[in-house]
């Protein structure tokens, strides 16, 4: 027998209604914010309003310490001598020895006159104080301008690590056609040198760019 919902009082007493107090719901949920856009943006201004900002004025004293780069840059004192090397083996048979290939030679050293020469350039070097606060050496690496570089950091008192061999710069003139000639040969450069000098190209007041393409 199939029963159906009743309005009778026993159905009532037995089954009350939820009254509004047990079915009241709690009013800490109903007063949280909904979390919305507008209000992440809200709450994100106001912690970065409330930071401080990174253009107020420190009190904390600054560091006393030196970068990689100051400015004004520290004004230089430095002091280079210029020093030819003494006279070479080649030279005292009187041949002319530019080629490149034997600049690290043996016989590209220096000769016994080649070595006083040196000595006496490193005596004057030490007269006039350049090595006193130490200094460096930038030779050729050419035989002869090596050795004159380790003969004048000896009597200087200076540590073969400050001689700093330089590779192409400071190489001698490559004579080219006159190599292995006798030395008297360069007066004829030096001729040649000077009726190039004097061949001078007139003065041009307009200049005519082409671009040619292929």
């Amino acid at each position: 027998m199939l029963s159906s919902p009743s309005s009778s009082p026993a159905a009532t007493t037995a089954h009350p209604p939820p009254s509004p107090e047990t079915s009241q719901i709690p009013s800490n949920i109903l007063s949280s914010p909904q979390i919305t856009r507008r209000y992440l943006f809200k709450t994100l201004s106001l912690c970065l309003a409330a930071a401080p900002s990174p253009l107020s004025v420190s009190t904390v004293a600054p560091a006393n310490a030196r970068g990689l780069f100051q400015m004004p840059p520290l004004r230089l004192s430095n002091r280079y001598y210029l020093v030819r090397a003494g006279e070479s083996d080649y030279e005292s048979l009187g041949i002319i020895n530019t080629n490149p290939v034997a600049k690290t030679s043996v016989d590209s050293g220096l000769s016994e006159k080649g070595k006083k020469q040196t000595v006496r350039a490193a005596l004057q070097l030490k007269a006039l104080g350049a090595c006193d606060r130490n200094c460096w050496l930038w030779p050729s690496i050419t035989q002869r301008a090596y050795q004159a570089a380790e003969i004048i950091a000896s009597i200087n008192g200076i540590s073969r690590s400050y001689i700093v061999p330089e590779y192409s710069f400071l190489d001698a003139r490559g004579l080219g056609a006159y190599e292995g000639k006798k030395l008297d040969s360069i007066s004829e450069v030096r001729f040649f040198d000077i009726v190039l000098l004097r061949r001078k190209s007139p003065a041009i007041s307009s200049v005519i760019l082409c671009r040619c393409m292929h």
